[in-house]
């Protein structure tokens, strides 16, 4: 092998996805290929299911450590973590729902929905769904892109570690 082609087999392998940022999905025809998923695939689905239920109000803010997912060309952030194990997809996720819901009934809706969603689109089966709900908004906070309250939040959260 020339120097040249090392090096470009050694870019490719860099540029390649890991293999825990990838799910690989049995086919029922498995002679014509496989079907494998990406993380971002996946952040898409729950972006989408979660956009359209009540009481949902946003994935929590992008702190500054998401600037990384930028460069990494990542769709999601650390209010959105998958899972690829076994087989099947886990999910943590950060939210901000809005105030005077009934939370536990919101938080039922999305995991059922997403997992549902998960499993009709691509198959996979889905174990965990976890959720941390870290603030409560008012709903004219989210429409006027107010972040008033978010900040509170992560100043509390920043005193508290101090």
């Amino acid at each position: 092998m020339t120097n040249n082609s090392k090096e470009i087999e050694e870019a490719e392998k860099a540029a390649a996805p890991e293999k825990q940022d990838l799910l690989s999905l049995n086919a029922d025809d498995a002679d014509r290929g496989a079907i494998t998923l990406s993380k971002n695939c996946i952040a898409r689905i729950v972006s989408k299911t979660a956009a359209g239920i009540e009481g949902f109000a946003r994935f929590a803010p992008k702190g500054a450590g998401d600037i990384l997912n930028i460069f990494s060309g990542k769709a999601y952030d650390s209010s959105m973590v998958i899972e690829f194990q076994d087989g099947g997809v886990n999910l943590k996720l950060a939210v901000n729902l809005y105030y005077g819901v009934y939370l536990p009934g919101v938080i039922k809706e999305l995991k059922t929905r997403i997992a549902d969603q998960i499993a009709a689109i691509t198959g996979a089966k889905v174990g965990r769904i976890d959720v941390y709900v870290k603030d409560l908004v008012a709903p004219e906070d989210v429409e006027n892109g107010d972040k008033s309250s978010e900040e509170d939040a992560e100043g509390d959260a920043e005193s508290k570690e101090e």
